[in-house]
């Protein structure tokens, strides 16, 4: 039992170092490559980082593929919430359509993990709603705090990929865990 635990465990920890690791590249090929933020872009970047997410959270319940068709489409349906709200609001309300996206996407997430990616042994709907909104606020202050190194934008100074890998393993990991943690809640 104890080795099952750690095993469970350890594919979270991994899980964590690999999203991070995707969140990098993205970062790396919107940056090197110059990539302009349209809706295109933004949903295939949306698609990619999240079925990542999705691959991993389907990995740790024994459902690789059903995760990443789960995390593909949280992240372009996240996508569209935020272009979508941008486009009725302003670019001004594009802060608050980021946190609203943001959160959104963690609840999709909660809500595919515990009904689709644990069948047979779902999870509650009480259990669902508790570790969605623990990831989108853990996952979200975690974002927060690392905005400023993930999207400095001085072009001049280059960016520092291990560091920017770094704040994408604090980014990520509260989300992660509180989706993916086997404690009851």
């Amino acid at each position: 039992m104890a080795v099952l635990y750690l095993l469970s465990m350890l594919k979270q920890v991994i899980g964590v170092l690999v999203v991070a690791a995707v969140a990098t590249g993205g970062d790396a090929f919107w940056y090197e490559m110059g990539v302009r933020h349209r809706m295109t872009a933004g949903a295939l970047h949306g698609a990619l980082l999240l079925g990542a997410v999705g691959l991993v959270l389907g990995w740790i319940s024994n459902r690789p593929i059903q995760g990443l068709i789960a995390g593909v489409g949280a992240g372009v349906a996240g996508a569209m919430a935020y272009y979508g709200m941008v486009a009725m609001g302003g670019r001004d309300a594009s802060l608050m359509a980021m946190v609203a996206a943001w959160a959104a996407v963690w609840l999709m997430l909660a809500v595919l993990d515990g009904r689709w990616l644990r069948a047979p042994a779902l999870r509650t709907w009480p259990e669902i709603l508790t570790r969605g909104i623990a990831a989108a606020v853990l996952g979200g202050l975690a974002f927060y705090l690392m905005v400023g190194i993930l999207w400095d934008h001085d072009r001049e100074a280059g960016k520092n990929y291990l560091l920017q890998y770094g704040a994408w393993l604090v980014a990520w990991a509260p989300g992660m865990l509180a989706l993916s943690s086997k404690f009851k809640v």
